[in-house]
């Protein structure tokens, strides 16, 4: 992995395309992005989308991609997640671990 990179996290509602917008950014599938979680990489068979894997496309080096679960109106137990990422990742910390973008 790279010493620094951009970190990104794209959020929006269920089925919005957050993962095809990824996918177009990179010009490869999701499936093809290398995706860690704890500093471990993944195997291909991930299941549902963790806000706290990073996806990095061999594409795209230099950034670290967070692709939020869908949020759905209403679900307190997602937004306090989306919160908390956000929380941790803004102050404090490594310049490393640290959020740059939300789109």
């Amino acid at each position: 992995m790279r010493s620094l990179s951009f970190r990104v996290l794209i959020l929006g509602r269920a089925n919005a395309g957050k993962t095809s917008i990824l996918e177009h950014i990179a010009g490869e599938s999701r499936e093809a992005a290398l995706v860690y979680r704890d500093g471990k990489l993944l195997s291909p068979n991930r299941g549902e989308h963790d806000i706290n894997e990073e996806i990095r496309f061999r594409s795209c080096p230099g950034f670290v991609f967070h692709d939020s679960r869908g949020l759905e109106a209403g679900d307190s137990n997602d937004l306090k997640t989306l919160y908390e990422f956000v929380q941790g990742r803004s102050t404090g910390g490594k310049l490393k671990t640290q959020l740059h973008m939300i789109w």
